[in-house]
């Protein structure tokens, strides 16, 4: 996994470093947008809502920075109708899940722009969104890949092609004829490989006419197919995203401050911790009342938990919780209660209010370390 690079002392200082660029995009005007919304028809919703911001952007008008204020219809609507900032931050994520799944390739948090050109709206779309969601103090999308993202900053091409990595070109039959390339050893292996009809990509990669493809320049011919495959043939794609990523002139504004990468490209630096999990929960779970004894064992074994997580623990509960795998970017506040059902085992969230309702039904510290972990690891499923 590629990882941005940035000097980030922990998250805390990150916000504070970020928040006066967000404000000068922001300035002084706001518009609260109320907004009932189906959670299961969010991609369609948010889809069609930002695809409708792109006219404006052309005619040159200069938009009014929206907050949304939502409910959501259905599960939820009876248990609150006031958005604490909660609803909102599962209303982009879910979005930013779906776009990945419908408009992306790749690994884990390397994505690429499927080429695709019927999308075009889509992608711009998907870069409005994102530039409300950071301005909102809520997430960014750190799922691109490297290169991906110096292109849309508009670096030179010295320094995108410094990004690439042949391993960032996606699975599929034409990896299957890049690794036979990249593992020739001799003219006889090389010129079978370029000679397979999978091989019809290297008509399109911009290899110099009138120059050989053989075994002597073979790294250069793989360098020529990974920026093909990673940014030549996504260009369209990224162009779009570019454009809705400069809506209210956010690309401009961010283009030369390198403390907003993390929130494009993952970086370990800017990420989930356990101790910023327990800087969160401890003082919550000290503070909480108890009546009863059960009350008191499970704040007890709960506390033994919380002092035990690993980094790959308290990233999970901190998703449980939540609902968000990266940090958002106006610190968020927690909230830990007893479940009302004593004979309940397993914790239980309300992703929406960052709510973590502790099990009172575990008879010892054993079975209740065996249900908080199985919950935990739930979340991956």
């Amino acid at each position: 996994m590629r990882l941005a690079h940035v000097a980030v002392s922990d998250i805390y200082s990150y916000r504070e470093g970020i928040k006066p660029a967000i404000d000068k995009i922001t300035g002084d005007k706001e518009k609260v947008v109320q907004m009932e919304v189906d959670k299961t028809k969010i991609y369609e919703h948010a889809m069609a809502r930002y695809i409708g911001k792109i006219r404006p952007m052309r005619t040159g008008m200069k938009p009014t920075h929206e907050c949304p204020v939502i409910t959501f219809t259905g599960e939820d609507e009876n248990k609150f109708d006031v958005d604490g900032s909660g609803f909102r931050r599962q209303y982009y994520s879910i979005f930013f899940q779906e776009c990945l799944r419908r408009l992306f390739e790749g690994s884990g948090r390397n994505q690429l722009p499927k080429h695709d050109l019927t999308k075009k709206d889509e992608f711009t779309a998907l870069g409005i969104a994102i530039v409300e969601a950071i301005l909102n103090g809520d997430c960014g999308f750190p799922y691109l890949n490297n290169a991906v993202f110096m292109s849309i900053l508009g670096k030179s091409d010295d320094e995108i092609e410094l990004s690439l990595n042949i391993t960032d070109i996606p699975l599929g039959d034409v990896w299957n004829t890049v690794k036979k390339i990249q593992d020739a050893k001799t003219e006889s292996e090389m010129t079978e490989a370029i000679s397979e009809d999978s091989a019809n990509f290297l008509n399109f990669i911009g290899w110099p006419g009138g120059q050989l493809m053989t075994l002597k320049n073979k790294h250069s011919l793989l360098h020529y197919i990974t920026k093909w495959f990673v940014i030549d043939q996504r260009l369209s794609e990224i162009e779009q995203l570019k454009k809705g990523l400069n809506y209210m002139g956010f690309l401009d504004t961010i283009r030369a401050n390198t403390w907003f990468e993390p929130l494009f490209v993952y970086s370990e630096q800017y990420s989930i911790t356990a101790n910023y999990v327990k800087q969160k929960l401890e003082p919550l779970l000290d503070k909480l009342p108890t009546k009863t004894d059960i009350q008191r064992k499970a704040q007890k074994q709960a506390k033994v938990c919380i002092d035990a997580l690993d980094e790959t623990q308290a990233r999970l509960l901190f998703a449980f919780i939540t609902g968000l795998y990266d940090p958002p970017i106006i610190e968020e506040t927690f909230c830990v209660e007893f479940n009302t059902n004593k004979d309940m085992c397993y914790p239980t969230s309300y992703t929406c209010l960052n709510k973590l309702f502790l099990p009172l039904g575990n008879k010892d510290i054993d079975k209740f370390k065996e249900s908080f972990w199985a919950a935990l690891y739930d979340v991956q499923r």
